[in-house]
């Protein structure tokens, strides 16, 4: 496959990111909590949902991680945009994004939701996948590296 083709994965990879921010996001507002809702009734096994986001300081908290995600993948997607797939740059941004994978889906291990990282796996892969084609980790870039 291309360059071009895996440079627009990532770029795709960064709307999905924005995407999961929009939907969290929404959580804040009972009405439109539907599709977290339906995000956190799957990687509970149905243990969790909606309902759930009643709870005391729950809403509030889904829903600023939920802006978090946006404002990171608003982020990314600016960088991409400004400099396209250069490698340097996004091997930096690729341990930002496995230093999110290790933290998130420890914990999600922890409290009882393992499949959330299963679904955080998932997400980090889509980004190693074009970094690693595009060359973000190889010998030649991590010598110039500005991480």
């Amino acid at each position: 496959m291309t360059r071009n083709f895996w440079e627009q994965w990532l770029h795709i990879w960064c709307w999905v990111a924005i995407g999961f921010g929009v939907v969290f996001s929404a959580a804040g507002v009972p009405a439109l909590d539907g599709g977290a809702g339906a995000f956190y009734r799957l990687v509970s096994l149905g243990s969790l949902s909606a309902g759930d986001f009643d709870a005391p300081g729950m809403r509030l908290s889904v829903a600023l991680v939920g802006a978090v995600m946006l404002g990171w993948g608003l982020c990314l997607l600016a960088v991409f945009r400004a400099c396209g797939a250069d490698p340097a740059l996004w091997r930096g941004l690729g341990w930002g994004v496995i230093g999110w994978w290790a933290v998130d889906s420890a914990l999600s291990v922890l409290n009882g939701v393992p499949v959330n990282a299963v679904t955080n796996t998932v997400l980090l892969v889509a980004y190693l996948v074009p970094a690693v084609k595009l060359g973000f980790f190889n010998r030649e870039t991590v010598s110039r590296s500005l991480a």
